[in-house]
């Protein structure tokens, strides 16, 4: 794969309640997500009460990461709907971001 086509693909991670493992994965497949591995954690926010406490977090033990590659673009509507939709920008639901695959090198 030469550099142009890597950069415009990039390595997305969400994090979320289990309870929303379905229908994310039902909206990365509408956006064509690509290598979708789904892992199963548990949150430190019960173990460490001076977290909960210093940033407001809600004790959620049964999370779901959720890692796939996607076009820059896709990724950029999944963003916007995890904020729209399951309000990621606010306190306790979820964190997602994601790395440029441009300076990976395999």
């Amino acid at each position: 794969m030469n550099g142009d086509k890597r950069k415009n693909i990039v390595y997305l991670i969400l994090i979320a309640g289990r309870k929303l493992q379905s229908s994310l994965l039902d909206f990365l497949s509408d956006e064509d997500a690509k290598v979708v591995h789904i892992l199963y954690g548990k949150g430190a926010a019960s173990a460490k009460p001076s977290l909960v406490e210093a940033f407001g977090f809600t004790p959620e033990e049964n999370k779901v990461i959720i890692t796939c590659v996607l076009t820059r673009e896709k990724a950029d509507n999944v963003l916007g709907l995890l904020v729209r939709k399951y309000k990621f920008d606010k306190p306790n639901t979820g964190i997602a971001f994601t790395i440029s695959v441009d300076g990976l090198s395999f």
